[in-house]
């Protein structure tokens, strides 16, 4: 059932994207016979894994009207995320990616976006008042720079989010295919300068901040809004305050597909933010959730144990 604009968490936009990749892992996708199909998108996962943690989650976009699009939208329904303003472009296709994870190559990824129903979103297109009416509003940067409809738009909801109040989280997740030989401090500035609780992997952060030691950032926190930075990568992750340094190491667990692990990082975080946990308990089940996604096939972790839930990490120990 759709959650009323009133109940909302967390409001979400971007691009759902088909996922397509050979039914046998490991396999290579031209000689692959038989190929399966998921969905996938920054924004799309990370509103699937928050729905699925029991969180109230509407995602906003555009999707084509085919049946991928239609298909992403029960999807996020079956998870519980509202898409009553999801926008249905007769004239545009649903995004998709075709996907390769293969032992000695890694992660090769073949995306097929170029004029998709999202890439032609304007805000003309969409309910202001719906994706600032949640207790935090989620934004990243691939979204920014997919057109530049895209980023008039993204920064036009970082104006409203501050005006108005509205926690805003961003996840910097640059794609350097999108960034078209363009320089990312520059073009994302408004994101990074702009957010309450800012999420970035160390590339991302020696890119934008110019650093990615946690102490060098710490300083400098008087310069942006943000009062939280969240640093991750394989290894573990930490959290930047102005009260200082938490830090939590990655569960070892055996990869097998890489993909969403950040995404599902940042919906872990964000969940117990709502749940007003402690940064320790945040970090963990922030870890917790991005390793049921590498470990699993897909882009976002279609099964979260009960250890990840609210209370329930005390109960089983899980927490610090």
């Amino acid at each position: 059932m759709a959650c009323s604009v009133t109940e909302l968490d967390v409001v979400t936009i971007g691009e759902l994207l088909v996922v397509v990749e050979p039914h046998d892992v490991g396999s290579d996708l031209a000689a692959s016979p038989i190929l399966r199909k998921s969905v996938g998108g920054a924004e799309a996962n990370v509103a699937l894994t928050l729905g699925r943690l029991g969180h109230r989650v509407g995602w906003a976009g555009a999707v084509g009207d085919d049946p991928f699009g239609y298909e992403g939208l029960r999807t996020l329904r079956g998870a519980g995320v509202d898409v009553s303003r999801v926008v249905v472009d007769p004239s545009a296709p649903t995004g998709m990616y075709f996907k390769e994870v293969l032992p000695l190559d890694g992660l090769r990824n073949h995306p097929y976006r170029a004029g998709s129903a999202a890439s032609r979103l304007t805000e003309r297109d969409l309910d202001v008042d719906y994706l600032v009416s949640g207790r935090v509003l989620h934004l990243t940067g691939i979204t920014a720079l997919i057109s530049a409809a895209g980023h008039e738009l993204i920064r036009h909801l970082v104006d409203e989010a501050r005006q108005r109040g509205v926690h805003l989280s961003v996840d910097a997740n640059v794609r350097r295919g999108l960034l078209r030989g363009r320089d990312a401090r520059e073009v994302l500035a408004f994101l990074v300068y702009g957010a309450d609780t800012l999420f970035l992997s160390t590339s991302e952060a020696m890119l934008l901040l110019g650093t990615d030691d946690p102490n060098r950032i710490r300083e400098q926190l008087p310069s942006l809004p943000a009062t939280t930075v969240v640093l991750h990568d394989q290894l573990g992750a930490s959290a930047v305050t102005a009260d200082g340094i938490c830090g939590v190491r990655a569960r070892e667990v055996d990869v097998v597909d890489p993909t969403g692990a950040g995404d599902a990082f940042v919906a872990g975080y964000l969940s117990g933010w709502l749940d007003g946990s402690p940064i320790a308990e945040r970090l963990q089940r922030a870890e917790q959730c991005a390793a049921c996604t590498v470990a699993s096939r897909g882009d976002n972790p279609a099964y979260l144990p009960r250890s990840v839930r609210g209370s329930d990490l005390e109960e089983e120990g899980d927490s610090r």
